[in-house]
């Protein structure tokens, strides 16, 4: 429920990126660079795939990498961190299930993430859990690049009451992600 939550906030108030005329990162006032997501998941033979813009941001407390379907906002990644800030130097974590609203996983080694669609009043969702991998942030100057290959989800499990599950047929089985995001730490 935790996750749920999250991702509707991420999916609609995703941040606003901005890029100079000649699409370099434009940091003269601070904000955010654009970056760029391009993720696959593969699962039972099915493909699923999220293209569009991403980067780091914060909501209530939770610091995340997130990235949206540029023709579908509510088509999201998300990957959360026990972080203040992007790390300075090339870094691993360790992905782990999302812990519960009465648990908390302080633990800064640790990320979870999911892919995330809402749509027709359904849940299309994977998450992590903690067989799922590690991810690395492999950072170059401001620039921060991730590779997904390999990374394996899970997929929701219908128990909301509220949304139908959209985790079916090739989709009900774990997904492996391939894809890179690239984004800026400032």
């Amino acid at each position: 429920m935790k996750n749920l939550f999250l991702l509707l906030f991420t999916a609609i108030s995703m941040i606003a990126c901005s890029n100079n005329d000649e699409g370099e990162p434009n940091n003269d006032d601070n904000t955010p660079s654009a970056g760029t997501a391009q993720i696959t998941l593969t699962a039972g033979g099915e493909q699923y795939k999220i293209n569009g813009p991403c980067g780091w941001a914060s909501v209530m407390g939770t610091n995340y990498v997130g990235a949206n379907d540029a023709d579908n906002n509510l088509k999201t990644f998300s990957a959360f961190f026990n972080l203040e800030a992007l790390p300075a130097v090339t870094t691993t974590y360790t992905l782990v299930k999302s812990p519960e609203w009465d648990e908390e996983d302080n633990d800064p080694t640790h990320i979870w993430m999911n892919v995330t669609e809402i749509r027709n009043g359904g849940l299309f969702q994977y998450a992590s859990d903690d067989s799922s991998g590690t991810l690395t942030l492999v950072v170059d100057g401001n620039k921060v690049t991730v590779d997904l290959t390999g990374i394996v989800l899970q997929p929701y499990d219908g128990s909301s009451l509220i949304y139908e599950n959209l985790n079916v047929g090739a989709f009900s089985n774990p997904g492996t992600l391939s894809g890179e995001l690239i984004f800026y730490r400032n």
